[in-house]
């Protein structure tokens, strides 16, 4: 009894030592955002972490941004830009749509939670901390760089309706899979 235990001992440690592909991965980069309609956009960061569930599924969360530029009446006659940036906390799932060496696509839904709101116009700047959320769905692509390391784009739709407008976002970021 004692030899078989000490040979199932002996070969799980042995399995366990091969070196495997954590799970886990992180992300950084910029982002470009908008209103559907709207009349420009904004720049901000992202950031966040990933875990791989198995070869199709990642789910993660980290920081990035809502926002873009409205054009509205400055109830004188005339009208004002005002650039609208909100800073979120995300939630995502991922679902591998084609993994190969070279390329990968994914798609899958996105919830943020907006914890705070800018507004610049006319050279002042109002924040505030109402918050508000925002969920839609995202369609992105990734190419390996190094052996760990890849440039992530995407595209994000949001699917929420707030007062006629629905957010949209551009990123590129680059990821490392620990």
């Amino acid at each position: 009894m004692k030899k078989i235990l000490g040979i199932a001992i002996l070969l799980l440690s042995i399995s366990f030592a091969q070196e495997e592909v954590s799970p886990w991965s992180a992300y950084a980069g910029i982002t470009s955002a908008s209103f559907d309609d709207s009349e420009g956009r904004t720049t901000g960061l992202s950031a966040g972490v990933g875990y791989t569930i198995n070869e199709n599924i990642t789910v993660g969360g980290g920081l990035s941004h809502r926002g873009g530029t409205l054009n509205t009446d400055d109830g004188g006659g005339g009208f004002v830009d005002i650039d609208v940036k909100g800073n979120a906390i995300e939630l995502w799932m991922a679902y591998s749509l084609m993994n190969t060496d070279t390329f990968s696509l994914s798609a899958g839904p996105i919830y943020a939670h907006i914890y705070e709101f800018e507004a610049e116009f006319n050279g002042m700047t109002i924040t505030e901390s109402e918050s508000d959320n925002d969920y839609g769905l995202y369609f992105g692509g990734s190419f390996p760089i190094r052996d760990n390391m890849a440039l992530n784009v995407g595209y994000y739709q949001g699917l929420k309706d707030e007062d006629g407008l629905k957010f949209n976002n551009v990123w590129f970021e680059l990821g490392y899979q620990f």
